[in-house]
């Protein structure tokens, strides 16, 4: 191997060394929504801060501090999976953020505590209504970035939704369709084959390539509060509380209701709303 190829080996979260990908790590900047200039000029900074075995995460906040001096709007989405983190460890948030999102799209979407089932009781994430069919839907939260839904998560799920298809039909719980899986992380090469085997829609980080999880967020700008940099973790719980997840909702909600719903004062929330608006519209804001 080569000083230059040597160069270019950086290091995955699992150890294992892989070639550095410059059109894999101009589309992850592009995602964000900047010029292909901005984005060409980031790319040409970061290979050329390159040290052999570089980690990934190095590379990562090497694009995040280049994208923070030039547009910090774009800084912001880039970070979305950190934003997803500071949903907190325990993932009920994430499950409230996953039904807003899933509102948004048109879906008439709830987070019941429980169903019974034909033999137990089961914890529910997520329903969502839509054209008919209904979904139940677990929403696997994962605090790490090197985490992922495996094969026994995947076939848990569809063990819990086979006990309530049973239970509706003796009328202990409503009757579901279909059944999901939303995740911010990925899914291993074998829940989605068991996944995809029973029919199970599967959407997480890098999974379904016509719209991944994270595309669903930006195709739509449905950026999670949690987004904004300085947004301390008091003022996300309290959001998380009202059921405001989502930038929009801050936008387009008047102010004075949200005043009410959060005890915020008004000049934090004005000051949040125009930050919100810059994540969501760019330069455009």
């Amino acid at each position: 191997m080569t000083k230059k190829q040597h160069k270019k080996m950086i290091k995955k979260s699992n150890g294992q060394l892989t070639p550095f990908d410059p059109a894999r790590v101009l589309k992850s900047i592009s995602r964000t929504g900047v010029d292909q200039k901005t984005a060409k000029d980031i790319l040409k900074a970061v290979e050329s801060g390159l040290t052999p075995r570089m980690h990934t995460g190095e590379i990562y906040k090497m694009i995040s501090e280049e994208l923070e001096k030039r547009k910090p709007w774009a800084a912001a989405r880039y970070d979305l999976r950190d934003a997803l983190r500071k949903m907190g460890p325990a993932g009920y948030n994430f499950e409230k953020y996953v039904a807003s999102i899933l509102s948004a799209y048109g879906y008439k979407t709830a987070t019941p505590e429980t169903y019974k089932g034909a033999c137990i009781e089961h914890e529910i994430d997520v329903t969502a209504e839509k054209d008919g069919r209904t979904a139940f839907i677990e929403a696997k939260f994962r605090h790490d970035f090197g985490a992922s839904v495996t094969i026994k998560d995947t076939m848990a799920t569809w063990a819990r939704f086979l006990d309530l298809v049973d239970g509706s039909k003796v009328g202990l719980c409503p009757h579901f369709d279909e059944v999901w899986i939303v995740t911010n992380a990925r899914f291993t090469d074998q829940s989605l084959e068991f996944g995809h085997c029973k029919n199970m829609k599967l959407i997480g980080w890098n999974h379904p390539h016509e719209r991944t999880f994270a595309q669903m967020v930006d195709l739509d700008a449905l950026y999670p509060v949690t987004i904004l940099k300085d947004l301390k973790p008091s003022e996300s719980e309290i959001f998380a509380k009202a059921d405001i997840m989502l930038c929009r909702d801050l936008v387009n909600t008047n102010i004075d209701t949200v005043h009410q719903q959060t005890g915020i004062s008004m000049q934090r929330l004005e000051a949040i709303q125009i930050l919100c608006k810059q994540v969501m519209h760019g330069d455009k804001a």
